[in-house]
């Protein structure tokens, strides 16, 4: 038993160190994963320790480690509970939102396109976007183009297609390849509420065996969207969204935060995981950042509709132009 205890607890502090350091690794990145595992497992194997019999002082010693790494993912998973102030304020009770947003990564292997359908009329969101796009998915998402007048779309067939569908009128719209020939992004400039409003959407490489070995893809497509939304007009309003592959408390997420100077509308509200569907410990991968000023309606994770991801829907309300 003892033999268990200690072999679990070094598997545990290596876990939770191995995302501080400045590896790529995606064996060494993805433990941030973990987090909120993380977190639990310290504080059972802290009671365990300290129950032991004879409580020696290398079980002193490990409870000190434990109680220690147990901060530090606290740290990290703190901010996503309704303890911590929002980034991102909620709309007046009463107030109708201005824009409504749904994130969908449909999985290109999922043949299940009408679910997508009548979710998509039962939303009836303002701004589509879906990632893993190919073919089959395009011509089977034929339905939708009536009810939307616009869209930006790079099919492809290695599952970082992705489509954007818009009501709103296009100022401008590109799709980009800022890092990699294979991994597109979308840019769009439109209007909302008489305000100049940027949509950036992206799907970088994950990080696991078959796809990247590295998160270096991923990483330089980070900083190299934030270094642009940090040039952008002060008054345009910007917001990112995605599968980003990567969780919310990341190095990544942070830095990318800090250089975009962009909020996360999670933080004081939840981490509202949405990968993978089929298992019950889940990561918040599907993401949206945004400006400040702009006032949170709504935030929800819908249900499962046959992909390995949930999808996810936002309202916002914009500032005035005054602000």
């Amino acid at each position: 038993m003892i033999l268990v205890i200690f072999t679990f607890s070094f598997f545990l502090i290596i876990g939770t160190i191995l995302p501080l350091s400045d590896s790529k690794k995606w064996y060494i990145r993805g433990q941030s994963n973990f987090r909120q595992s993380y977190f639990i497992f310290h504080l059972i194997l802290i009671s365990v320790l300290l129950i032991s019999n004879p409580l020696s002082i290398l079980h002193i010693i490990l409870v000190f480690i434990h109680s220690l790494l147990a901060y530090f993912c606290f740290k990290d998973i703190f901010p996503f509970t309704p303890f911590h102030p929002k980034e991102i304020q909620s709309i007046k009770e009463g107030d109708i939102p201005d824009l409504s947003i749904m994130v969908f990564n449909v999985y290109q292997k999922n043949d299940q396109y009408q679910k997508l359908i009548n979710k998509v009329l039962e939303e009836n969101p303002d701004l589509l976007l879906l990632l893993e796009i190919d073919k089959k998915w395009n011509d089977a998402l034929r339905p939708l183009h009536q009810k939307y007048p616009y869209k930006v779309e790079e099919v492809k067939s290695n599952t970082y297609g992705m489509m954007l569908f818009s009501k709103l009128a296009p100022i401008e719209k590109k799709v980009e390849y800022r890092t990699d020939d294979k991994v597109p992004s979308i840019n769009l400039l439109t209007e909302c509420e008489h305000r100049s409003l940027r949509i950036l959407g992206l799907h970088p490489l994950a990080p696991i065996p078959g796809e990247a070995d590295t998160t270096q893809q991923k990483d330089a497509e980070f900083h190299s969207v934030a270094k642009y939304i940090s040039g952008l007009p002060d008054d345009q309003l910007v917001i990112v969204m995605g599968d980003l592959n990567d969780v919310v408390w990341s190095k990544a997420s942070k830095s990318f935060k800090k250089i975009s100077g962009l909020k996360d509308p999670r933080v004081g509200r939840g981490t509202f995981s949405t990968f993978p569907t089929y298992f019950p410990v889940r990561f918040p991968l599907d993401h949206i950042f945004c400006s400040h000023s702009l006032k949170l309606g709504e935030l929800r994770r819908l249900p499962d509709i046959g992909s390995d991801h949930y999808p996810m829907y936002f309202t916002f309300s914009m500032p005035s132009v005054e602000q």
